[in-house]
C-alpha cells in the first residue's frame, strides 16, 4: 500500500476523533477482568452494528466478531483485547477507574486498564468506523476480532 491508497481511508478522521476519546475515556473508567468483560463487549458489538459490521457475540465466552465483506479481495483480520488488570489506579485522572471486581479466588480486586486494553479496542472501533465509511474505497472481507 502506498500513502496515496490509504489516503482515502482516513478521509474523516479527524471529525471522528472526539468521539472516539469519548470511547476511549468510557472503557478506560470501567475496565473488566478477563473473561467478565461483558459490558466492553456491549459497547464494542452496538458500535460496529451502527457501523454496519456483520456482529457475532459471546465467542469464547464474552469475544466479540464482526465481518465486513465487501466484494472480492483479500481476507483481513484486526484484532484487540479488552481486558483489565487486578490493579488498583491511581493516574488522578478524571476518567480514572474507581471498579473493583471478584477474581477467579474468589477476592474482591480493583481493576483498570493498566496494559492499555482500551486504547486497543478504541482504536480498532476507529478503524472499523473508518474502513465503514469508506466502503467504495476498497475491496475484499475484514474480520475484527475483540478478546
Amino acid at each position: 500500500m502506498t500513502a496515496a491508497s490509504v489516503a482515502p481511508l482516513l478521509h474523516g478522521l479527524p471529525d471522528r476523533l472526539p468521539g472516539l476519546c469519548a470511547v476511549y475515556e468510557d472503557l478506560h473508567a470501567h475496565p473488566e477482568l478477563s473473561f467478565q468483560e461483558f459490558r466492553t463487549a456491549r459497547v464494542v458489538a452496538d458500535r460496529l452494528r451502527g457501523q454496519g459490521w456483520e456482529v457475532t457475540e459471546g465467542v469464547g465466552g464474552t469475544g466479540v466478531v464482526g465481518i465486513m465483506s465487501n466484494g472480492a479481495g483479500p481476507v483481513v483480520l484486526l484484532r484487540a483485547d479488552m481486558d483489565g488488570l487486578p490493579v488498583k489506579e491511581a493516574t488522578g485522572l478524571p476518567y480514572a477507574s474507581h471498579e473493583t471486581a471478584v477474581d477467579d479466588e474468589g477476592n474482591e480486586v480493583p481493576v483498570m486498564h493498566a496494559c492499555g486494553h482500551d486504547m486497543h479496542v478504541t482504536c480498532l472501533l476507529g478503524a472499523t468506523a473508518q474502513l465503514a465509511a469508506a466502503r467504495a474505497k476498497w475491496r475484499g472481507t475484514v474480520v475484527v476480532a475483540v478478546f
